[in-house]
């Protein structure tokens, strides 16, 4: 999918993938929407400051309470994956080693 905002069609049909993927429930809080899924908004996961991008793997539904209170922030679960990551990377681990500790 393009980075730019998808039409009104392709909207309802990511949210009713969304739907059927992860529940008609809001991602954040668990609060069920109604049948014709009223109050639903998408929620860029990985803001979409970070990641321009509308694909499903990335979309999540939320109630607007949630996605306005995570707001553009990283999800936490997300930032300690990607550290984990690199302090795990040789290159982190031999650029940290070679760091002296500053001194007081």
């Amino acid at each position: 999918m393009s980075r730019s905002r998808p039409d009104t069609a392709t909207r309802a049909r990511i949210v009713q993938n969304l739907a059927r993927r992860d529940g008609a429930r809001c991602f954040y809080c668990r609060s069920p929407f109604a049948p014709d899924m009223t109050g639903v908004t998408l929620d860029h996961y990985v803001p979409r400051a970070l990641w321009k991008t509308w694909r499903q793997r990335n979309l999540v539904l939320a109630c607007s309470p949630c996605n306005t209170a995570k707001g553009s922030v990283l999800p936490w679960t997300v930032a300690a994956l990607l550290l984990r990551n690199v302090r795990e990377n040789q290159l982190w681990r031999d650029a940290c080693a070679g760091a002296s500790s500053p001194s007081v």
